[in-house]
């Protein structure tokens, strides 16, 4: 049977003996002068909290217009003159359409009645002399047959306002859209936020590891003259700047989360007053893994870059 021995001096050993060494360091310097530490750890999680915050406003915002959760309508105002037993016959003819799924009628007492439970105006609208709101057909569409549902859905308008009883076509994805539009431009916003907040985080550290680096100049110039190569002066830098993109981002969820849910009584109170079972979302797995990496990341480019200038001012080998 071949020996799976290795010497204890063999080349993977001390490479994980000097990762070891360096994690340690690392670690054990990162929390002697905690004050400075947790400024910066504050500094890296606050740089970080607002494009997390802001993605996850507009990722909520968008299932507002998820074309999946819940199928637009099309709602008929029926022309005044036209009797309640015409604008049910209509409704039976846009029954059987194939574009439509299905039409319901709302009468105008009842919409009166809706109004009046609404609005509390009941004394108000007691003293007209007639309902001036008209008869409804709310329109469903059948989704399936559609390919691009807001053009389709807007062709579909078009053609109930050839019907000689219909004075006004209203689609309630008319502000689906325009949130939409709205959310595009968010979406560029808060790239163009992350790159700069990224940048800082980046300056931030960069700044801290180049500080740990001067405060450690005689050690390094001695390590050098016993021959210590650039990557083993770098290594304990780079996993300091790890260290510090890892827990700054840590803190910044913490701060995303607690905020998160100081709202969240807020707006299930404000979509329980509209009527709608809207709740609002977290980030998520996928998204946090991908924060805690990216500030990782930016730990140690902002190490590599501080450290980098150092090595090559005392031109180590």
């Amino acid at each position: 049977m071949a020996s799976t021995y290795k010497p204890a001096n063999s080349p993977s050993r001390v490479l994980l003996s000097h990762h070891k060494e360096a994690i340690d360091f690392s670690l054990s310097h990162l929390w002697q002068s905690q004050l400075s530490t947790w400024i910066t750890l504050a500094a890296i999680a606050i740089a970080l909290s607002l494009p997390a915050s802001l993605y996850l406003l507009l990722q909520n915002l968008k299932t507002l217009t998820d074309d999946k959760r819940e199928v637009p309508t099309i709602s008929l105002f029926i022309k005044q003159s036209i009797t309640e037993q015409q604008a049910r016959d209509r409704g039976e003819l846009l029954q059987e359409l194939s574009e439509i799924d299905k039409v319901i009628m709302v009468p105008k007492s009842e919409a009166l009645e809706d109004f009046r439970n609404i609005t509390g105006f009941a004394e108000t609208l007691e003293t007209l002399d007639e309902n001036p709101l008209p008869h409804v057909l709310v329109v469903t569409p059948h989704m399936d047959l559609f390919g691009e549902p807001e053009l389709d859905m807007t062709k579909l308008a078009r053609k109930l306002e050839g019907y000689p009883e219909i004075d006004l076509v209203q689609m309630d994805i008319e502000w689906v859209q325009r949130l939409r539009g709205i959310l595009r431009i968010a979406e560029r916003a808060v790239m163009l936020i992350s790159l700069l907040l990224g940048l800082t985080v980046l300056l931030v550290i960069g700044n801290t590891i180049k500080l740990n680096v001067e405060s450690r100049k005689e050690e390094i110039d001695v390590a050098k003259l016993i021959g210590a190569t650039s990557s083993y002066i770098r290594r304990p830098f780079i996993y300091s700047g790890i260290w510090y993109g890892l827990f700054g981002g840590v803190l910044s969820l913490v701060i995303v989360h607690l905020a998160l849910y100081s709202l969240v009584p807020a707006v299930e109170e404000l979509a329980r007053l509209y009527g709608s079972s809207f709740q609002i979302g977290g980030l998520g797995f996928k998204m946090t893994l991908y924060i805690l990496l990216a500030s990782s990341l930016l730990g140690i480019i902002g190490a590599w870059i501080a450290v980098g200038r150092h090595l090559r001012s005392t031109t180590l080998p």
